[in-house]
């Protein structure tokens, strides 16, 4: 690994450290910045004992998500170059060329387009900013609620709840698939996610079934309940139990869930661009008719 160059020596020393002073591989882990799904993962993998699968699975998933990321920065390059653009444009017009035409009488001072000059870039700076300001509350709030909190947050929120649900469902179909396609009983599924990382979503999920199970609630009823999973993966557990083919119908069911969360999201990609460029196509149209009717409402007066 060190050969090839494609890991920071430090992080394989820090590893190669830990595994000499008898640290679980999931702890090993931490030193590459995983997630907290992502080490829950590997920590499920050595009770199922498909490791490789495993850190298979996760690497193509982070190049799928990386492969996501640069396509949205993409999209969003030029239509962002264009928004400063206008933006620039329209604190031009306000600071130099709107008072020049005031003075000498081209424009009415009370025109709608001429207030649209004014203030518009103050519009626009002050939305930018609440907006900025709104997305960053929001992230900070959620950081600190539970995991099981954000979930059901995330799961409700329209349009991106459905892809979440995709990408939750998916995870956990997979490694429930592989406990118990190894002969493990739903009580010792749960204790191996009770062991995984507490910030992780498997962990708080395990935590309310085993209390729901105590009390005597079928698992199939207790994963109905939660936003942030399908409604057909608790279809396919009660199912599944019933005919004693759980592990293979959930191994299948996440690849499908899989496919398409991410078709879904290459869609949703390919739709960001042309709807920032109708924004700045209709910005632009008001513009233009708030710089220039001005002016022909003024030559209509002179003559």
């Amino acid at each position: 690994m060190n050969r090839s160059g494609h890991f920071d020596c430090e992080r394989l020393k820090e590893f190669h450290q830990k595994l000499s002073d008898g640290q679980s591989l999931a702890a090993c882990f931490t030193s590459f910045d995983l997630s907290a799904q992502e080490l829950s993962a590997v920590q499920l993998a050595q009770q199922h004992g498909d490791l490789v699968a495993t850190l298979q699975h996760i690497a193509q998933q982070l190049k799928l998500v990386a492969k996501q990321r640069q396509e949205l920065r993409k999209n969003l390059a030029y239509p962002l170059l264009l928004i400063f653009f206008v933006l620039s444009l329209l604190i031009g017009l306000r600071q130099f060329l709107v008072p020049q035409l005031l003075a000498s009488g081209m424009m009415a001072a009370d025109h709608w387009g001429v207030r649209f000059l004014q203030k518009g870039p103050l519009i626009l700076l002050f939305l930018m900013v609440v907006t900025t300001g709104l997305f960053g509350f929001c992230f900070w709030q959620l950081g600190k609620w539970d995991a099981l909190r954000r979930g059901q947050f995330w799961g409700k929120i329209p349009g991106v709840g459905s892809l979440y649900r995709l990408f939750v469902t998916s995870y956990f179909a997979l490694e429930w698939g592989k406990l118990f396609k190894e002969g493990l009983e739903l009580q010792q599924i749960i204790t191996s996610m009770l062991i995984t990382d507490s910030r992780s979503l498997m962990y708080a999920l395990a935590q309310e079934l085993h209390q729901g199970l105590l009390q005597g609630q079928t698992l199939h009823n207790q994963l109905g309940k939660y936003p942030f999973l399908t409604r057909e993966f608790a279809q396919i557990v009660f199912q599944g139990e019933s005919k004693g083919r759980l592990g293979e119908e959930l191994v299948m069911y996440s690849q499908l869930t899989r496919s398409t969360f991410f078709q879904r999201t290459e869609k949703m990609l390919n739709w960001i661009q042309p709807v920032v460029f109708l924004l700045i196509a209709g910005l632009i149209v008001s513009l233009y008719a708030a710089m220039f009717l001005p002016l022909y409402d003024s030559m209509g007066e002179l003559m």
